[in-house]
């Protein structure tokens, strides 16, 4: 793009917010201020390539202030659209030569790419992680995101961004890291890899960031949800939930919990619903009880009301530990399987199809 076609680019989004701005603060509605966000997301970005730092940093401010009103944390104020049309003054006077915009042999070098196929490189427990992901048929996405040096390690961790990757799927890395970005320059464009089962259509009602799909997820084959067979999931690994989820429902219905006891409150509303589950991946450490407990409640549940063997709900042990002493503890208490993880997809897979198997043969 030419230095004219940039400044063309620059002038069509002021325009644009101004347009944005002016309906939402002559009364139109409050969910006006997610195309807000989105436009001065994008001003922000072009200011920065085009070495206007003064109107970068300008437009990051205001890009905060926009996610805090659209996330329901603040209230959409004149304060606020004071500072937008500040905003818009300040780029029409770069534009009109106010602020020199500097040709693109004077910006700053860019940082060479990580020579990866998703753009950043990844150690092996994230290499790990994300085939998994790709072997469960999970879609593989990235975004980027212009920020500056400041943020403390706990702020780092609760960005609005990080929130929204917990809703839509699982992180699989950021580049770079929170050490690196700590010492790097005043601003700098952090990625952020994660693996979903959406679409991109359905991610993008949740970002507003530019988004990069690097591999849809598999589509579903037809059919593959036969009622009969219902799954439940209790796995506090985002990723590890993920994937398990994804495998099962090729197979059949799917309910994902996070914890032990909303794992077994799940399970026992499914019998009052008369809808009981045939198989349950139960993760051994989970953040409130030990998945031992609930394997134990779930065949105390089964025993008092003498369920023949061949209608108890097949457990599959998912879990990091090869302790002996967890293993003996498990088939102790009448584990169905014992899974290590990182869980192999081919295996759950095989998993999966035994357990359909033995319970059409025996029912």
């Amino acid at each position: 793009m030419s230095l004219a076609e940039e400044g063309a680019h620059l002038a069509d989004l002021v325009d644009q917010l101004e347009d944005e701005a002016l309906a939402l603060d002559g009364g139109g509605d409050v969910s006006n201020v997610h195309l807000l966000f989105r436009t001065v997301h994008n001003l922000k970005s072009l200011s920065a390539f085009l070495g206007l730092r003064e109107l970068s940093a300008a437009f990051h401010h205001l890009e905060d202030g926009l996610d805090r009103i659209r996330r329901g944390r603040e209230d959409w104020t004149s304060a606020w659209a004071d500072e937008v049309f500040r905003c818009i003054d300040l780029t029409r006077g770069a534009l009109g030569g106010e602020i020199r915009i500097p040709p693109p042999g004077e910006r700053a070098a860019a940082a060479p790419a990580p020579r990866s196929p998703w753009g950043m490189p990844l150690d092996p427990g994230q290499e790990a992680a994300l085939d998994g992901a790709l072997k469960a048929g999970l879609g593989v996405y990235r975004i980027e995101k212009l920020f500056r040096r400041g943020l403390d390690r706990e702020a780092f961790q609760d960005l609005p961004i990080m929130e929204d990757l917990r809703e839509a799927g699982t992180l699989v890395a950021v580049h770079p890291p929170f050490e690196a970005y700590e010492q790097g320059p005043e601003e700098q464009v952090l990625k952020f890899l994660f693996a979903s089962p959406r679409t991109r259509e359905e991610l993008e009602r949740i970002f507003f960031d530019p988004l990069l799909e690097l591999r849809a997820p598999d589509p579903m084959p037809a059919g593959a949800e036969p009622p009969a067979f219902r799954f439940l999931i209790v796995e506090d690994d985002p990723m590890a939930g993920s994937v398990l989820a994804r495998i099962a429902k090729r197979h059949g219905a799917c309910i994902l919990t996070g914890t032990a006891r909303e794992g077994y409150a799940e399970f026992t509303r499914a019998w009052e619903r008369q809808e009981p589950y045939q198989a349950c991946f139960l993760d051994l450490n989970l953040p409130d009880l030990s998945g031992l407990a609930i394997l134990s409640a779930i065949r105390r549940f089964e025993s008092e009301r003498r369920l023949p063997r061949s209608q108890r709900c097949r457990v599959l042990i998912t879990t990091a530990s090869e302790s002996v002493d967890d293993i003996k503890a498990c088939l102790v208490l009448d584990a169905d399987g014992y899974m290590v993880k990182p869980m192999d997809p081919d295996m759950v897979q095989e998993k999966i199809a035994l357990i359909q198997e033995s319970w059409l043969a025996e029912n």
